[in-house]
């Protein structure tokens, strides 16, 4: 037989007291008092009951009857109800909410570059069944090298894993014949490289069969950016023709932007290269990729690419010994190096910011829901069970998690922003929020409130009813609730210290790139490139006067100190490996023949860069042709294989068979990575005039002037340059340090990420701790009053609290420069010039987090001990 109140509340039928009886007493009141037609006895009646449950609450334990309906209206109170409680403390609403966001904000940030690099389907064909075909370089112990058109050649025709081969290499083209001569960006491919990728056309088709072969008629393939940009979308640009280095070609079709994807993004136009089998196998310029056969293997062929590379070493020993070939996938193929080490971290790193959110989350919300025992117990004891309670308590979570990620997704997108504000890189303007990143975020904003707030609805709801009637939700919740507290805060200071560990390390490394010392004087230099035609200028002599006549008038210019010319820009450009062969030295091995970055420079090169001569003279006018041939090499070439800088000038050497006397010594230069320095031979620009390379009408070069101030000499030397030639494009036109500056962008972009994500761990371990000490200090101040009153001091209560509390911040220290040590190592590749267990760095995080956690601890206890005893001991 059911007890009085049961039988009273079952007679009730309205639809709010069946919400009652299922368990929200608050809700079910406030409907009651609201219902229509409800008496003033009935009201009586339900005050009596409650005052009946209060008194006896182990009388009630009713079970209620759900149905699919009334499930759904269950859903809908405990909406409501969360929704009330949001907004009936705003204070605690706005932490939760802000904090969610944070953590939330940078997992997507993270995930937006993951969707790009593992996630969105490439816009290519089947990309499983394309491999990538890489040299493996034997000096620099690199393999992700690009191949020359003979050893494209061979490979074509030996290998029998691919359906087809095709390959692709960067250049840049004059276009002439509308207007200024503008310099284009363009990719020298294949002909069969379209049907390869699998590519789309916009309009029009892709090149003909043959297009590529030495002699063919000129084909070139738009962008739809470029289409878009200079022809206004115009559809009869189909069948006309362009004048590209002084050659008409005609346009066959405009490719879909759906390939416009990073660095592809820059492509103005598509143009066949000539495959000219007579091509130096040193210029190696071509990145090849394949289309695999059915059925074929990753494995396999690359398998069968390393022993076709064999034959090929065999073959051709002066160019190829030592080097070999390697079959990469695709998403390997369009990364980075170091792509992967840095998103595993950045993964690793995101993810621990938002278990560490979780924690203090956690710890907010346990704080929270021991003050509301009293209202959880009468609800149990009223017939709610258990999971009825842990539901409602989720579903407000949930309401904080929703609105966290909402925000998150603002505060996401504004990071990106940045980001392609500041980088310099074309990847980072691939980097939005799309379809995948916004179902991430929602789902991290759904399950993320089940990480914090399970735990604290299971231990709210494990208290006796009865006990927690009588004691009015005054107690801290008990031994297990302090020992969840004390759990949450070891995990949150360690891996506030893990973050601050890597992050330190890494912005530390960052600094050490940008400052390294260069090995030239990078101040008031102004740098710019450009394409000397040779279908205009077809001698070296030609060149020559272009050169000279070039310096001539840009020294001749006021403000400007110095001008000079060289084919690549010292860490900016790549640089181009060549054997070297040392008269009476004989390499035992391939891998230790000597071999050098070579750069072809004019005579005043190095007083323009401030790269200091050490030993010998460097070049000087009377260098030309008809003399004899010299070389100044570097202080590493030296050292490494001319028995040291004391030694050097004089000795003969010969790149490309040439032989040439080395008559000075100059200093280092660090190689683009700033990481070390190669062997270096610089050959003089008069003595060896720089020819286009294979399949190219036009000679790249460099120009840098040492002014006063070289941004208000950059309109002078346009001009300088336009009045030479006005058909030679000038491009790229910046100075030194703003050069230096974007190459070194994404590591910037990197390390400040980091460095965000660390402080943003720190912010939330140390208000974690605070508010737990804050909580457990107002919770013990009627014992802090009773000790005062019997003699203890202020300062005795303090110290205990705080060992209590130092107890726990060392045990997460420890924890955490464990953790930190082993992450370190992870990035081990991505430290320049710093020490994975660089003992400056663990020793300033452990003291930074230790002071960070005193503070945190000393105020909220220094505060509940100044608390008058007798106003302590009235407290119930």
């Amino acid at each position: 037989m059911l007890p009085p109140l049961a039988r009273l509340l079952l007679r009730m039928t309205d639809p709010a007291v069946r919400e009652f009886v299922a368990g929200d007493l608050e809700e079910g009141f406030a409907a009651i008092a609201r219902a229509d037609g409800a008496s003033r006895a009935r009201r009586w009646s339900t005050h009596q009951a409650f005052a009946a449950a209060r008194q006896h609450p182990w009388r009630l334990r009713l079970q209620p009857r759900h149905t699919g309906d009334g499930l759904m209206r269950t859903l809908l109170q405990d909406l409501r109800y969360g929704v009330r409680m949001v907004r009936r403390q705003p204070t605690f609403s706005l932490v939760v909410i802000l904090t969610l966001a944070l953590a939330i904000g940078a997992n997507t940030v993270i995930f937006s570059f993951a969707n790009i690099l593992m996630v969105r389907p490439l816009p290519l064909r089947d990309t499983d069944s394309l491999g990538w075909v890489f040299a493996v370089d034997p000096h620099m112990g690199g393999n992700r090298g690009p191949l020359s058109i003979p050893d494209y050649l061979d490979y074509r025709k030996a290998l029998s894993s691919f359906e087809a081969l095709g390959a692709s290499t960067r250049a840049s083209l004059t276009l002439t014949g509308r207007g200024d001569a503008k310099r284009l960006t363009a990719s020298r491919v294949t002909a069969n490289l379209t049907d390869i990728w699998g590519l789309r056309f916009e309009l029009g088709r892709g090149f003909s069969v043959g297009a590529d072969l030495p002699g063919a008629g000129g084909e070139v393939v738009i962008s739809h950016r470029y289409w878009d940009r200079e022809f206004n979308r115009d559809p009869s640009i189909v069948g006309q023709s362009l004048m590209l280095d002084g050659r008409p070609a005609t346009v066959m079709g405009v490719l879909d932007p759906a390939i416009e994807i990073g660095n592809i993004s820059e492509i103005d136009i598509w143009i066949p290269i000539a495959l000219d089998a007579a091509a130096p196998r040193t210029d190696r310029i071509m990145r090849v990729m394949g289309r695999l056969k059915p059925g074929v293997t990753l494995a396999q062929a690359n398998a069968e690419v390393g022993q076709v590379a064999r034959t090929i070493a065999r073959e051709h020993a002066i160019t190829n010994e030592g080097w070999s070939a390697r079959v990469a996938p695709t998403r390997e193929a369009m990364t980075g190096t170091n792509t992967w080490v840095v998103l595993t971290l950045l993964s690793l790193v995101v993810g621990f910011v938002l278990l560490l959110a979780c924690a203090n989350l956690a710890n907010l919300v346990l704080s929270r829901a021991t003050g509301r025992r009293r209202e959880l117990a009468v609800r149990s004891a009223l017939g709610a069970s258990r999971l009825r309670v842990v539901r409602q308590m989720l579903t407000e979570n949930v309401i904080y998690g929703i609105c966290g990620g909402a925000l998150g997704l603002v505060v996401a997108n504004a990071g990106l922003a940045a980001m392609r504000a500041a980088a310099y890189e074309p990847f980072f303007a691939m980097v939005r929020i799309d379809r995948n990143v916004l179902v991430f975020t929602a789902a991290l904003a759904l399950l993320t409130p089940m990480l914090f707030a399970i735990l604290p609805a299971l231990q709210s709801t494990r208290a006796d009813a009865s006990d927690a009637l009588k004691d009015g939700g005054r107690t801290g919740g008990g031994v297990r609730a302090q020992r969840s507290r004390s759990v949450l805060i070891v995990a949150q200071l360690g891996l506030a210290v893990m973050l601050l560990v890597l992050a330190t390390l890494l912005v530390q490394a960052l600094k050490n790139t940008a400052d390294a010392p260069l090995g030239i004087d990078e101040r008031r230099l102004l740098a710019a490139k450009f394409d000397l035609p040779e279908w205009r200028y077809t001698s070296g002599a030609a060149m020559a006067a272009f050169d000279d006549q070039l310096v001539a008038r840009l020294a001749a210019n006021p403000g400007i100190e110095g001008a000079a010319l060289v084919d690549r820009l010292p860490f900016v450009d790549g640089e181009p490996i060549s054997d070297v062969t040392i008269d009476g030295r004989a390499a035992a091995r391939p891998e230790d023949r000597p071999w050098a970055v070579c750069s072809t420079v004019s005579d005043g090169f190095f007083s323009t860069m401030g790269i200091r001569t050490v030993g010998g003279r460097v070049f000087q006018p009377d260098d030309r042709e008809g003399r004899a041939s010299v070389a100044v090499v570097n202080r590493e070439m030296a050292r490494r294989f001319l028995g040291g800088p004391d030694h050097a000038v004089g000795s003969r050497v010969a790149v490309g068979g040439e032989p040439l006397q080395v008559v000075g010594v100059v200093a280092d230069v660090l190689r683009a990575d700033r990481e070390a320095v190669n062997p270096q031979v610089y050959l003089p620009l008069r003595q060896h005039p720089v020819r286009a390379a294979a399949g190219k009408a036009s000679r790249p070069m460099a120009l840098i002037v040492r002014a006063a101030d070289p941004s208000v000499v950059a309109p002078a030397v346009r001009a300088q340059m336009r009045g030479l030639d006005a058909d030679v494009p000038i491009y790229e036109m910046r100075t030194y340090h703003q050069a230096l500056d974007d190459d070194l962008s994404s590591s910037r972009i990197l390390g400040s990420m980091f460095g965000a994500f660390a402080l943003l761990a720190l912010v939330l371990a140390a208000s974690g701790l605070y508010a737990v000490v804050s909580y457990a200090a107002s919770q013990r101040v009627k014992e802090f009053g009773l000790r005062i009153a019997l003699g203890a001091a202020p300062g005795d209560i303090t110290r205990m609290m705080l060992r209590q509390t130092g107890t726990l911040v060392v045990i997460g220290l420890v924890l955490g420069l464990i953790g930190g040590r082993a992450l370190a190592m992870l990035a081990t590749s991505l430290l320049y010039r710093v020490s994975p267990s660089d003992p400056a760095t663990y020793a300033g995080v452990t003291v930074t987090l230790a002071a960070i956690a005193l503070i945190a601890s000393y105020v909220p206890v220094r505060r509940a001990t100044a608390v008058d005893p007798v106003q302590a001991l009235r407290l119930e």
